[in-house]
């Protein structure tokens, strides 16, 4: 009997995703997650790996390395991460575990992801004005890294704007599971 009902709604799921619509919203959100995690991200692993070559040559060959060059190179990661991170929400690119969802129907799924992802924009958009706020008051408190004494207050900024556009996809994604629809998407294959 539970294998006829499981069917039955595996049926009705996909009937419903046969019928659908592109969501501009969502689309628009895709492309503009993709523009920036390729081009920002991208430009700051470039940076990352340049600076490092120049770095790692530098000391072999003459035995001066960049001073500074740890600093650098953490703050670049943390940009390259804030600007990536809603992309690979977007895409699917983060760890999710699904314990329990074998041995439950696609009803409670389909909810179960509602509930933790309107979880997750709460705590996003708290972590989005916190670090927004610890932006503003990081060069009254000399917030800034070891060596080259590079402020942290932008960083603050840019984290905060990652952690809101990961907001943002969340959201854009909420309708489509309200009307149970997959919501991954595949990245470009270019």
């Amino acid at each position: 009997m539970s294998s006829i009902i499981t069917d039955l709604e595996k049926k009705e799921i996909n009937m419903s995703c046969q019928n659908t619509k592109p969501d501009p919203m969502l689309d628009f959100v895709d492309r503009f997650v993709r523009f920036v995690a390729l081009w920002g991200g991208g430009l700051m692993i470039v940076s990352l790996m340049g600076i490092t070559v120049i770095d790692v040559t530098l000391r072999y060959f003459f035995s001066s390395p960049i001073f500074g060059a740890r600093d650098v190179s953490k703050l670049i990661m943390l940009t390259a991460v804030a600007l990536s991170v809603a992309y690979s929400a977007r895409t699917g690119g983060q760890v999710s575990i699904e314990l329990f969802t074998g041995m439950m129907g696609p009803r409670i799924t389909r909810w179960t992801e509602v509930f933790v992802r309107l979880i997750a924009i709460v705590m996003l958009i708290i972590l989005t004005w916190r670090l927004w706020l610890s932006g503003l008051s990081a060069s009254e408190f000399g917030e800034a890294s070891l060596a080259l004494e590079i402020p942290f207050k932008p960083f603050y900024f840019i984290l905060s704007l990652g952690m809101l556009l990961y907001a943002v996809v969340l959201i854009a994604e909420l309708p489509l599971f309200l009307r149970g629809r997959t919501t991954n998407i595949k990245p470009p294959s270019h």
